[in-house]
Formats: C-alpha cells, structure tokens, sequence
C-alpha cells in the first residue's frame, strides 16, 4: 500500500500510467537505439527520438544526449575511398546512418574500430552499403 502511495497515477484516454513511464518513452527507447540494447544499434534514430524528446520535455538529460550524438557526416554527402571493392572507390552518396558492430565481451563496451557507415550510393537504384568509418569521407 505504501508503494502505491509514492507512485502518482493518472487516466488518459481510458489507459493507466504513471509519471515514471514519461521517462521510458522517446527519451529511453533514444538510449536503447544508441547502446543497441534490444533493438539494432541506430544512431540516426536515436538522434530523431531524443530530439522528440527534447520538444516533448520528456527528460532533463535529453539536450545532452543529443549533443553527443553529433555526428559531423550524418546526413551528408560523401565519398567513399580504400575499400577492398576498388569499383566502389571514389563512390558518393549520403551517410544516412552509423551504427557499432562488434562488443568487447569482457567490459560490453563497443570497440571503435568497428563502427559502420551506412550510406545509400547516388545512382538510380540508391543501393545501401555499410563501410568502415574509415572508408568515407565528407565529400567536396
């Protein structure tokens, strides 16, 4: 009984929440998308969930968050260069998207020389490739 004092509890729309679940929302699942716990890691959706929580007041550690994921090559054009394919070097498109592949299993932290560019490659078809964070480069 005591517990459910502490716990303020509201109806919305016919559906009960409490006020702890407010921070389990954009601000949360934006950390599940950064740390890849439970969902594949995505930085750009990350980046779009903690912006919606910042809009929403949902977190007081939101603005922060956010600015660590500021990713300078994130939405922008570029090239992609010393790849095994040399028919893909000196392709452009647009990084839409970053990502970790690989976790040290001892600490679960993920090693940074494992971190993916997912770019989608200018052409007709825009394919989707995913390289080495060391193969692209901001284009000109």
């Amino acid at each position: 009984m005591l517990a459910r004092a502490r716990v303020r509890v509201r109806r919305t729309q016919g559906r009960v929440w409490d006020r702890r679940s407010t921070y389990h929302r954009s601000y949360g699942l934006g950390a599940c998308y950064t740390d890849g716990r439970g969902v594949d890691q995505s930085l750009a959706e990350a980046r779009w969930l903690y912006e919606l929580a910042v809009v929403r007041g949902e977190s007081k550690h939101a603005p922060g968050s956010l600015q660590g994921l500021n990713d300078p090559l994130l939405g922008q054009r570029v090239v992609l260069g010393g790849l095994t394919i040399a028919a893909r070097n000196g392709t452009r498109g647009t990084a839409i998207d970053f990502s970790f592949c690989e976790k040290n299993p001892e600490t679960r932290n993920w090693f940074t020389d494992s971190g993916r560019y997912t770019v989608r490659l200018d052409g007709p078809e825009g394919r989707l490739v995913r390289v080495r964070a060391a193969s692209v480069a901001k284009a000109d």
